[in-house]
């Protein structure tokens, strides 16, 4: 009943901060539970930081403060995983960068408040960012970095300077946050002309913003921009098809963001959706229906749907002008901010009828928590067949005197086309979404094998799959996941393809 209480009526600073690090907390908990090493964090492990190629650093990725974190943390250059640590610092950061936008947001904010804003930490798509065990607390940093620099950038007298410093920072430990503060900037105008602010005040606010987000850009250019030495920050070409390939890839990230639309939540997102439209479509008409000169009602109008766009464009954000474009879920995080403005403008219409209404937005919290706990469970599935694979290929090599004393081995063909998880079969069917979220297509890695005492296994085998098969075109073990073949003192396992069915039937 106390904890009633308290999000019924006006919060304090600190209970807004301890109720959103209770959400986060019960957000992340089944991620924390399944304890699974995710791609990178592999090697990660393995390695402990002590990287034999400057370009697998992260500062050789541009994103130098996620390595002063982790030196911090590990207090040495090299970076043992201390997980999960790193993420419950970042999810108390994080916690207090909502609240306070919360404060921003409202006058007098209860729980329905911070309802609006838990979205941002919330998003579907933010779990494959999280799902790093390594990277995942720098990209919640970043997170937090850049909602920080739309409340720290409003309060101080010195807020355009602090802004462009956290802009900076955050594009220092994940450059595609920057995505969420602008996403953010376009719901500061959009407020403002639903706030019946003056047109001069709405343009201040844009152009303070905008210097802002451009100041912090230069700020990063000159710091953390200026240390990468990867091979993929060329920009799209500006050629004929560059308005085709823009719409193409565009397209594509909304059909991603549509997984989340099933039978079971296209009533709830077309509520949503009904409610938001209602309430621009209301503040539109009374924009319209002011005494202001017509100019500054079609200028208003204007800043309005236009940041609107623009915040649909910040769903996939700058990933878009980069020549290789990467469709990971983990780009989306301008997904967010959208959601966002959707729930604030929800709880706006609700919370107009009657105050207890905007407790209907709980309800697209229930399920992003939700989506999180499927989304666990199949991170556990992913974690027992790994487990299987690498025992079965070391009790393989260890029974069979023709390649135990084998001096290398080396794993090839471990890459799959697709998602292959039985155990994850109905749940990939019930959520679409968590397939595309989940994205492992693979099912062992050569740097899990010393987790079962095989430590003489390689990354970089000298042989490609057909001169092993052209070397040694019988295989020493023939499994149903692998066979083995040996040429001189190195073994190579090959993975087979995977033809069977991936549901379920009983």
């Amino acid at each position: 009943m106390a904890v009633l209480a308290i999000m019924d009526h006006r919060l304090s600073r600190r209970d807004a901060w301890l109720l959103c690090c209770m959400a986060i907390g019960l957000h992340i908990l089944p991620l924390v539970l399944a304890d699974l090493a995710y791609i990178d964090d592999v090697w990660r492990s393995q390695l402990a930081g002590q990287l034999q190629d400057p370009g697998d650093s992260w500062t050789g990725q541009g994103r130098v403060l996620v390595d002063v974190l982790y030196s911090g943390l590990g207090f040495d250059k090299a970076t043992p995983n201390i997980y999960p640590l790193p993420l419950l610092l970042a999810m108390v950061v994080a916690a207090k960068a909502l609240s306070d936008l919360a404060f921003h947001y409202f006058e007098a904010p209860t729980g329905t408040a911070l309802l609006v804003v838990l979205p941002l930490w919330y998003n579907p798509f933010f779990l494959q960012n999280l799902s790093y065990q390594y990277d995942g607390a720098a990209m919640a940093l970043a997170l937090a970095a850049s909602v920080m620099a739309i409340t720290q950038g409003a309060r101080h007298r010195w807020g355009t300077g602090l802004a462009m410093v956290l802009v900076a920072a955050a594009a220092s430990l994940y450059q595609i946050s920057v995505n969420v503060f602008a996403g953010l900037c376009c719901i500061e105008v959009i407020r403002q002309v639903a706030a019946h602010a003056p047109l001069r005040q709405v343009v201040r606010q844009l152009a303070r913003r905008l210097v802002q987000l451009l100041g912090g850009g230069l700020l990063y250019l000159l710091t953390g921009y200026r240390l990468i030495d990867v091979p993929r920050t060329a920009l799209l070409p500006l050629d004929h098809a560059w308005p085709e390939t823009l719409a193409r890839r565009l397209l594509l990230a909304f059909e991603h963001v549509g997984l989340l639309v099933t039978t079971g939540t296209a009533w709830l997102f077309l509520i949503l959706a009904g409610l938001a439209g209602a309430t621009l479509v209301l503040r539109s008409w009374q924009v319209l229906r002011s005494a202001r000169p017509v100019i500054s009602r079609v200028a208003l109008l204007a800043l309005l749907w236009c940041s609107l766009v623009a915040l649909m464009l910040l769903v996939p954000g700058i990933s878009l002008l980069f020549d290789y474009y990467n469709q990971g879920a983990r780009l989306l995080m301008g997904v967010g901010p959208a959601m966002v403005l959707v729930l604030l403008l929800a709880h706006e219409r609700l919370a107009g009828l009657h105050g207890r209404l905007a407790w209907f937005t709980v309800i697209p919290l229930v399920f992003m928590l939700s989506f999180s706990y499927a989304y666990g469970r199949l991170l556990v599935a992913q974690k027992e067949m790994e487990r299987v694979m690498t025992s079965s290929i070391a009790q393989a090599i260890q029974a069979n005197p023709a390649v135990y004393d084998a001096k290398r081995f080396y794993i090839l063909g471990h890459d799959s086309r697709q998602v292959w998880l039985p155990a994850g079969s109905g749940s990939f069917q019930a959520m679409p979404a968590l397939r595309y979220v989940f994205a492992i297509a693979y099912q062992v890695l050569p740097e899990m094998m010393p987790r079962v005492g095989m430590t003489t296994f390689g990354s970089h085998p000298p042989l490609q799959k057909a001169q092993v098969l052209a070397s040694s075109p019988q295989p020493q073990v023939d499994g149903k996941f692998f066979a083995i073949h040996r040429v001189g003192d190195v073994g190579y396992v090959l993975m087979k393809p995977i033809i069977d069915a991936e549901a379920f039937h009983k």
